[in-house]
């Protein structure tokens, strides 16, 4: 098996779930480092500067894990040799994975959006 093949279509289907745990990073390193530096109360033209940047960060998340689940449906062929007969499954596990990477998004920005940090 082709090694560069093999980590393409690895990263392909697992895509969703590595820029899941980026955001999850992000959103909790952010209100840690809020909480530490004593900067949750600081304000930008009257919005919280860290429930903005939170809802920056989950926008781009969300934007490439639906970029990824485009793909996943509209060009398989670019990403993945069709003669293997595992392709099908390997693009059904892609979208399958980026959908459920779109909720967990959603459940990781959504409280830190909401609720305070530090509070």
């Amino acid at each position: 098996m082709d090694e560069t093949g093999f980590m393409r279509k690895s990263l392909f289907v697992l895509g969703g779930l590595l820029i899941w745990a980026a955001h999850f990073l992000f959103v909790y390193v952010l209100n840690a480092l809020a909480c530490a530096r004593n900067f949750q109360e600081l304000q930008l033209l009257g919005f919280g500067v860290v429930p903005v940047t939170i809802a920056l960060g989950t926008a781009f998340a969300a934007a490439a894990v639906l970029a990824l689940l485009i793909i996943a449906l509209r060009v398989p062929d670019r990403i993945m040799d069709t003669r293997e007969p595992s392709t099908d499954f390997l693009r059904q596990l892609a979208v399958a994975v980026a959908l459920l990477s779109l909720v967990a998004i959603g459940w990781s920005g959504l409280p830190a959006l909401l609720v305070q940090p530090c509070g």
